[in-house]
């Protein structure tokens, strides 16, 4: 099993996981109704995104 990243450099804090590995990778993924996209729910950076009330849809890499 791979082992999940969870310390934060710029703190010096080093995490743990508190669960273990989940059974199903699509709960994390959510589905946004104002841009239309669906989003790892895990990564702050795209739940601060859909955070803005009339937000436009993330660039997808190809």
């Amino acid at each position: 099993m791979p082992r999940i990243r969870t310390d934060n450099i710029a703190t010096g804090y080093e995490g743990r996981p508190h669960d273990g590995p989940v059974e199903d990778e699509s709960k994390h993924f959510v589905y946004c109704p104002v841009c239309g996209q669906t989003f790892d729910a895990r990564d702050l950076g795209q739940v601060f995104h859909r955070a803005e009330p009339q937000h436009e849809p993330l660039p997808v890499e190809q």
